[in-house]
């Protein structure tokens, strides 16, 4: 057999044994909220959505029409007093967050551009999407 075909082979046969591997992303804290982060790849997603039903705030960010999912998100939920509770540097492309019961101002900034919104979230799960146009960056 030629090297080529048996270098082309390995590729496929390793490439796939890892995308099998198992999953063991967890449940992280930052103080008092519980949040997972992550979703790069079809596996991470659907571990997060999976997971998602024990987090109260929900946030997806992607980016132009195509919502394409974007990471490198730079994350802050401030309580109404301004004071921060959660922050990431590197959020995305999901972040599930478990936050006490409250009203919340969250900033991303994605490539320098900066998209803020408020949000009440109490026993109800709530998903927020923030889409950054290419014209945004």
């Amino acid at each position: 057999m030629d090297i080529n075909k048996i270098t082309a082979i390995s590729a496929i046969v390793f490439g796939l044994a890892g995308m099998a591997a198992p999953l063991t992303h967890a449940q992280d804290m930052q103080g008092t909220v519980a949040y997972m982060n992550g979703g790069i790849g079809a596996g991470e997603q659907a571990k997060l959505r999976e997971a998602a039903k024990d987090y109260n705030l929900r946030l997806l960010f992607s980016e132009a029409k195509d919502g394409a999912y974007v990471s490198n998100v730079k994350l802050d939920v401030a309580d109404l007093h301004g004071k921060s509770v959660f922050s990431l540097a590197t959020a995305g492309p999901m972040t599930n967050l478990k936050l006490p019961k409250g009203e919340y101002e969250i900033t991303a900034v994605y490539n320098g551009v900066k998209k803020t919104t408020k949000v009440s979230v109490g026993e109800k799960p709530v998903s927020l999407s923030f889409n950054w146009a290419h014209q945004d960056n």
